[in-house]
């Protein structure tokens, strides 16, 4: 009977610190799975305000172009009369020319610039903004 007690007190002894060494490792690992979590939630916010600067930026280079275009049809007409009627009408017409290619990159800027604030906006409502 005494060796029944003690195998039984033995295997007791095994299975108590056979649990707590898995409970043990359960926790660690649920620490790790938390802490893991924790980064990724943290890299997620650092993304997000990346890309809110981003588009913070953009916004304001949007409004310089466009404040850049807003004069352009008065210099525009101008520059049209004066190379019909001007002496030196070829440098008039090239100017011109310049002119309208210089408007037409600013205006293709800003097609670019809001279709990226668009795509960033709607990046950001399906981060949660």
């Amino acid at each position: 009977m005494r060796k029944k007690v003690l195998l039984l007190l033995g295997i007791l002894t095994i299975s108590a610190v056979s649990y707590s060494a898995e409970k043990a490792s359960l926790e660690a690992s649920l620490n790790s799975i938390e802490n893991k979590f924790n980064d990724l939630l943290e890299k997620e916010a650092q993304k997000k305000r990346e890309f809110e600067a981003q588009k913070a930026q953009l916004e304001t280079e949007v409004a310089d172009l466009k404040a850049k275009e807003e004069g352009k049809e008065k210099v525009f007409e101008k520059l049209k009369k004066d190379s019909e009627v001007r002496w030196h009408r070829d440098k008039y017409k090239q100017i011109l020319k310049n002119y309208d290619a210089y408007y037409k990159n600013i205006a293709r800027l800003i097609r670019e610039k809001e279709q990226k604030i668009a795509e960033l906006e709607q990046i950001l409502a399906i981060m949660g903004n």
